[in-house]
C-alpha cells in the first residue's frame, strides 16, 4: 500500500491502514524482532500521517503484543504474530489466518444465498440475536457477546441450504466459536463489531444478496484485523 493514500482518509481509516503498513514491515522482517521502530516523529512522516494517528496504531500494535512501547526510549518489536494468532497456532492445525479466509469464502457466500431463503421469522431471529450482541459489548460482556456473534452466524448459515457448506463449518463449531470471540481481545474496537452486523442485517432485510456478501466479507476481514491477523482482500466496486 502506498503510505500516501492515508493522507486523504477519515482519523479511523488512517489508523487502520497505519496499522496495517506496520503489521506488514513486521511480517516481512523489515521490522525484526527485537529491534527498535523508527522514532514517531519519522514514522509519522514515513507514512504520512500525524503523531495523534500514529500513538493510537502503536497502542494497537502493543494491545496486539506485537509491539512494546518503553517510555522515553522507544517502540520495540516482540513478536511477529499476534497473541491470538500465536496461541491458536500452538493448539490447531491451521493457522489463524488460514481459518480466517475459510470463513470469510464460505460465510460471505451464505450470505449471499440466505437472502432468497429468508423469511419474516428468520428477520425476527436475526434480530434478536444482533440485539443481544449490541447490548452484550455495550456491557462489556464477551462471553456473550460471542455467543450471540456465533448464534447470528450460524443462522446465515443455515439460511444458505448448502448443506456441504453447513457440514464443513459444522465440523468446526468450536473453532468458529473461538475465532469470534478473538477480536474483543481490543475491547475499544468492539462497536466496530456492532456496526458490521448492523450493515449485514440491512443487506439481508433487503434481501440483497450482493451487498449481504459484500457485508460479509467486510465483517470477516474487520473482525480478523482486529484479532491481528491480515490478508489479502478482493477488491469491491
Amino acid at each position: 500500500m502506498n503510505p500516501q493514500a492515508m493522507l486523504n482518509g477519515k482519523s479511523s481509516q488512517v489508523t487502520e491502514q497505519a496499522v496495517e503498513v506496520i503489521h506488514q514491515r513486521i511480517q516481512q522482517g523489515s521490522y525484526a524482532v527485537g529491534s527498535a521502530l523508527p522514532s514517531q516523529r519519522d514514522l509519522a512522516i514515513q507514512l504520512g500521517i500525524s503523531r495523534a494517528s500514529l500513538r493510537e496504531a502503536l497502542t494497537r500494535l502493543a494491545a496486539l503484543g506485537l509491539l512494546e512501547i518503553k517510555a522515553g526510549k522507544g517502540v520495540y518489536v516482540i513478536s511477529q504474530h499476534s497473541q491470538a494468532a500465536e496461541q491458536w497456532e500452538g493448539e490447531h492445525r491451521v493457522s489463524l489466518k488460514d481459518f480466517y479466509q475459510l470463513r470469510y469464502v464460505l460465510e460471505s457466500f451464505c450470505a449471499l444465498l440466505a437472502c432468497e431463503y429468508l423469511t419474516e421469522n428468520d428477520k425476527m431471529a436475526l434480530q434478536q440475536y444482533y440485539d443481544a450482541l449490541s447490548t452484550a459489548i455495550k456491557e462489556q460482556n464477551w462471553q456473550t457477546a460471542s455467543e450471540a456473534d456465533y448464534a447470528f452466524h450460524q443462522h446465515i448459515i443455515d439460511l444458505s441450504h448448502n448443506q456441504s457448506i453447513i457440514q464443513t463449518l459444522k465440523m468446526h463449531t468450536e473453532w468458529i466459536k473461538k475465532s469470534q470471540i478473538l477480536p474483543f481481545m481490543q475491547p475499544n474496537l468492539a462497536f466496530k463489531t456492532i456496526q458490521e452486523h448492523e450493515s449485514i442485517l440491512n443487506a439481508l432485510f433487503k434481501q440483497d444478496g450482493i451487498a449481504a456478501e459484500k457485508a460479509m466479507q467486510a465483517h470477516i476481514i474487520g473482525a480478523a484485523q482486529r484479532a491481528g491477523v491480515y490478508f489479502s482482500r478482493h477488491e469491491q466496486k
